[in-house]
């Protein structure tokens, strides 16, 4: 006989195991063990960066402009006379510090709206997602650089577009995760139990859905980067 607790315990993840699956999952692999190292030294630079340059990146100089790199100046001057050295660093600091924010930020709302509608289904469900496939068509760089023309390029700001326009394709990615789970007999166990929909979102769902999401989320931190380097560009 397969009692309720039987079929609980057979696949239930809590959100650390599933965390360490996936770690030792890259790490496991030469590339992945790479690309962890890489980004691994780029953002303890950017932690360490002010302690380590030794010019203000506001630092004008007229009697230096356009130099070539040299011992002082490793990557040169710029038009005004500054270090480029010192606000790239920088400006990689600022740009890792507001991705971050903005894909924990997407993944969370997403993630979170996109398991409540795999579990919820129905004509709510495809309401919004029609809303979604809408917002799925508009060119977002240029949607993007119009906000950030009307509002400002605050990084208050930028974090919120961020977060939101790269939100929206995190909720199809978790409803579909969201579904295959639904299917499982403890999830048919714990709505058997009379447990809410939001111990069942938590307790159930979202361990079981968060590789998914801890994947797409590095994707959306590097095309976030992408984004905010274009529009710092533009």
């Amino acid at each position: 006989v397969t009692t309720t607790s039987n079929i609980d315990s057979v696949k239930r993840k809590t959100a650390f195991s599933t965390l360490l699956t996936v770690l030792s999952a890259m790490i496991s692999r030469p590339s992945g063990l790479l690309g962890l190292t890489l980004v691994a030294f780029h953002v303890l630079l950017a932690i360490v960066s002010p302690a380590i340059t030794p010019h203000d990146f506001k630092d004008v100089n007229a009697q230096i402009i356009l130099n070539a790199p040299s011992y002082e100046h490793w990557f040169g001057t710029d038009s005004l006379g500054r270090d480029v050295l010192t606000r790239t660093m920088l400006g990689g600091r600022q740009a890792l510090l507001v991705t971050t924010i903005a894909t924990i930020l997407a993944i969370t709302w997403g993630g979170l709206l996109g398991v409540l509608l795999g579990l919820v289904g129905g004509r709510l469900d495809e309401f919004l997602m029609r809303i979604v496939d809408a917002f799925l068509c508009l060119p977002w760089i240029l949607v993007l650089l119009l906000i950030v023309v009307m509002v400002g390029s605050d990084p208050g700001v930028l974090i919120a577009t961020l977060g939101f326009f790269y939100g929206i394709p995190v909720i199809r990615v978790a409803r579909a995760a969201t579904h295959d789970v639904v299917a499982q007999d403890f999830v048919t166990a714990a709505r058997a139990r009379g447990e809410s929909r939001s111990t069942i979102v938590w307790r159930e769902l979202v361990p079981n859905v968060l590789d998914v999401l801890l994947v797409e989320g590095a994707m959306r931190w590097s095309w976030m980067l992408l984004a905010f380097s274009s529009l710092s560009f533009l």
